[in-house]
């Protein structure tokens, strides 16, 4: 089976324009997902689709390809399906992609690699990526998963909430071709995997406030990183796992 990442990268972006131009801590966000899909080993390849062809200085080794979009597909009434008929039809050995969202740049390669494997499981058609929230919901100002005239319960007490994150999404091609041929107009056919993926996963960008946030996190991790490295070097038993952040390095 044909495995491929796609990583979309539009030029426009109405909430936070140019944002796949700007440097995030030195790399672009395509970049950061390049990297990481690389880096998680599960693909054949790895392709960046954009309607800028300056994303194909992108291709850094022979995993990687540039996939040129319409002008059709660039605009913004383009949605995620017309993406994905375009794609198959553009890469026809592809047997399975997953949609690796470049916005998404906290995600771990350990978050894609498990979307990624999930997908290629037989009993599986497509995966969402999803974080799981024991909090008080409502939906349309009804309550979701408590009842309010009942005795306020302790959040882990609660039904869970699953909440699509976007980071990763993926379809294998013959169940998306079968029923997209039968006329279905859903995005996810057949049997569907939610995968939980890291709360920083969950954090995708969309304007200015969440490319400042989510760049200062990362600079935070990077220090957490280098202080476990050096604690280990100087043999102290450093107890703090990898996504542990201390807020106050993080200077706004």
């Amino acid at each position: 089976m044909n495995k491929i990442a796609v990583i979309p990268v539009r030029s426009g972006s109405k909430r936070l324009p140019k944002k796949n131009y700007k440097s995030f801590n030195s790399r672009t966000l395509a970049e950061i997902a390049r990297d990481k899909c690389l880096a998680s080993g599960i693909f054949d390849k790895v392709i960046i689709t954009s309607d800028d062809p300056v994303f194909k200085e992108l291709i850094n080794c022979n995993e990687v390809e540039f996939l040129q979009r319409t002008e059709t597909l660039a605009g913004d009434d383009a949605t995620t399906d017309m993406v994905i008929d375009f794609f198959f039809e553009e890469v026809p050995s592809c047997e399975s992609v997953l949609w690796v969202n470049s916005v998404s740049p906290l995600q771990s390669i350990e978050d894609i690699k498990n979307c990624g494997t999930r997908l290629n499981n037989p009993d599986v058609d497509c995966v969402m990526a999803i974080n799981t929230l024991y909090q008080h919901c409502c939906i349309a100002n009804e309550p979701l998963n408590f009842d309010p005239n009942k005795p306020f319960e302790k959040t882990q007490d609660l039904k869970p909430v699953q909440r699509y994150v976007y980071s990763c999404m993926g379809w294998k091609r013959s169940t998306y071709e079968k029923y997209r041929s039968e006329g279905f107009k859903g995005l996810f056919p057949g049997k569907m995997a939610l995968v939980e993926v890291s709360v920083l996963a969950g954090m995708l960008i969309k304007y200015e406030e969440d490319f400042i946030l989510c760049s200062k996190i990362e600079e935070s991790m990077g220090l957490v990183s280098k202080v476990k490295k050096l604690s280990v070097k100087n043999g102290i038993n450093y107890k703090q796992n990898d996504t542990s952040l201390n807020l106050n390095v993080i200077n706004f």
